[in-house]
């Protein structure tokens, strides 16, 4: 019998990710402070690969901040726990993983939604207005995308 309480369980969406320039200095302040930084909610911004910010007052969090470390690049690598995201079509959807996806040719960008190239059944391509998952990364060189879905 769960335990009210009793922590979380499930199958979990762990993602490592990276702050916006705004939630890395927030936590840079809260390490700074003594502060706790696991357990913050964050949202997705759809602005670089795997980005994540401060939610705005009154939205759904995309997830939860379960694990920081600093690195040199951006600063700090972010493990993310998602429970939520919304697509470009503002459907709110429950995750469940995060599958690579070639793009050949097609225009795509971080936060579209996908569906399959009718042309050649090998690629995907923006699905404007229905479609499935959302976009979280995008390699140009390899042309494949990430997405949460």
């Amino acid at each position: 019998m769960r335990v009210y309480g009793g922590g979380d369980i499930g199958n979990f969406l762990d993602v490592a990710c990276v702050p916006d320039a705004t939630l890395a200095t927030a936590i840079t302040a809260l390490i700074a402070a003594g502060t706790k930084v696991d357990g913050k909610l964050v949202c997705l911004t759809y602005l670089n690969d795997y980005e994540v910010k401060i939610c705005p007052t009154d939205t759904i969090p995309d997830g939860e901040i379960i694990a920081h470390e600093g690195n040199s690049i951006s600063g700090y690598t972010l493990t993310v726990r998602f429970f939520h995201y919304v697509d470009q079509n503002a459907t709110h959807r429950v995750p469940s993983m995060i599958k690579t996806f070639g793009y050949g040719t097609k225009t795509i960008a971080l936060g579209d939604t996908i569906q399959v190239d009718g042309s050649d059944y090998m690629y995907v391509e923006d699905a404007t207005s229905g479609g499935i998952g959302a976009v979280i990364a995008k390699n140009t060189t390899a042309l494949t995308v990430d997405v949460i879905m």
